[in-house]
């Protein structure tokens, strides 16, 4: 480096950005940060967007904007770039070119650029004849708990942990909700297999949502005259189009890694950008990547690599590339290497449901208390894989088997 301050640009102004910033502040970092971010909000609790129900405030306000978001502490070092896009990167030069028509040189780069909702119109096997709203960020959020206010009728497609969370929410709201799956059982089934996807399924029919799947949700959204078929969905064959008439149409079925800006720089971008256990991107010493998009080696398969989409992944590893970029610049910092334990929590209709470890990477499964068929009193299951605990997964709307999970953890992390 020359005399002058070197210039960290941040791309991505989510809490992996924001926890890279910070943790290059704690390190007392002599250089000049700046944080890119497209939307216009400064750092907000993504997760909270379908946590809960916001009233409408009054006088009416940004009230959302206001609770969700997140303090951050001021300093002349950092300045933010809200409102502004980075259109495309030139690796070699360390040169950004933004939405603004400006460049912007840099001496490191944290890429912290997330992730955005994948849309029907981006798969081959799937229709979009609806007009329909997806939740990237702050501002739809606001629009879609508007028309759950309103008491407007939701059709949601997908039946991950967005989609859910919206079911959920749009049915404490008031709401009549019917969820479209095309290419699974029920919720959560790519990460924890058929038997409980199936058992989830069930509580979300209880809970008053039509759920469909198969021929009949694909029928819903190619066709919207179609009537559901007998057979397999059983009793949905009894109803007429439920998204007929429809206000709100909501799509959550996966996101796609925004590395399109990345492209011609010669990196590894099929999932994500491919880092090395201290978030460095391999063959750039001044390139770091943290949060949903980075793809890291994964502590709990040999050899292999992992893409987290979770909310403490992206604390994580936003912090570790920012202790990471100051070890770069001759700065001590606790540089280690990843080593996250991955854990998600969510709730859906009051059950509480609680995944740790990898429970995917499983060969086989126990339930060691309660019974799928009655989540909501307790069920308590392990995953294996060749007879070694690789997953956890409590559902319980009490704390019925909870110091038994706690125990069950404290064993996942040993192995």
């Amino acid at each position: 480096m020359t005399g002058r301050e070197p210039r960290i640009g941040i791309v991505g102004s989510g809490i992996a950005g924001l926890r890279a910033a910070d943790a290059l502040l704690k390190c007392r970092v002599d250089a000049r940060i700046d944080i890119f971010g497209e939307e216009a909000h400064r750092t907000y609790n993504r997760p909270g967007l379908t946590k809960r129900t916001y009233p409408l405030p009054d006088p009416p306000g940004p009230s959302l904007a206001e609770d969700l978001r997140i303090d951050a502490a001021e300093n002349k070092a950092l300045t933010w770039r809200l409102g502004t896009r980075v259109d495309t990167a030139d690796l070699r030069e360390k040169v950004l070119h933004l939405s603004t028509g400006e460049t912007f040189a840099y001496d490191t780069l944290v890429i912290a650029a997330g992730v955005r909702p994948r849309t029907s119109s981006e798969r081959t096997d799937a229709c979009a004849v609806h007009a329909h709203r997806t939740l990237r960020g702050l501002d739809d959020a606001q629009h879609i708990h508007d028309g759950l206010r309103a008491g407007k009728r939701a059709t949601i497609v997908g039946s991950g942990f967005v989609a859910c969370e919206l079911a959920s929410l749009a049915v404490e709201y008031g709401c009549e909700v019917v969820m479209l799956e095309t290419l699974r059982h029920g919720p959560f089934e790519g990460i924890l297999g058929e038997d409980i996807s199936t058992a989830l399924r069930k509580w979300v029919t209880q809970n008053g949502v039509k759920f469909l799947t198969g021929v009949s949700a694909a029928e819903l959204l190619c066709d919207r005259t179609a009537t559901p078929p007998g057979g397999a969905d059983g009793p949905e064959a009894e109803h007429p189009d439920p998204s007929a008439g429809r206000s709100l149409y909501i799509e959550a079925i996966g996101s796609v890694p925004n590395v399109e800006w990345l492209q011609g720089n010669g990196l590894d971008l099929s999932d994500g950008v491919r880092v090395d256990a201290h978030m460095r991107v391999p063959g750039c010493e001044d390139v770091f990547a943290a949060g949903d998009i980075a793809r890291y080696p994964d502590p709990w398969a040999a050899g292999g690599l992992t893409r987290m989409e979770f909310w403490k992944n992206a604390i994580d590893t936003g912090r570790l590339a920012g202790r990471s970029v100051a070890s770069s610049l001759g700065y001590e910092s606790r540089s280690s290497r990843i080593g996250y334990f991955p854990s998600i929590a969510t709730e859906v209709f009051g059950l509480r449901i609680q995944i740790a470890g990898s429970p995917k990477l499983s060969d086989s499964m126990e339930i060691v208390r309660g019974d799928l068929d009655r989540p909501d009193q307790g069920v308590l299951i392990t995953f294996q894989r060749e007879d070694v605990m690789v997953g956890v997964v409590y559902m319980d709307r009490g704390a019925r088997f909870h110091s038994l999970y706690i125990e069950l953890l404290q064993s996942l992390r040993t192995h």
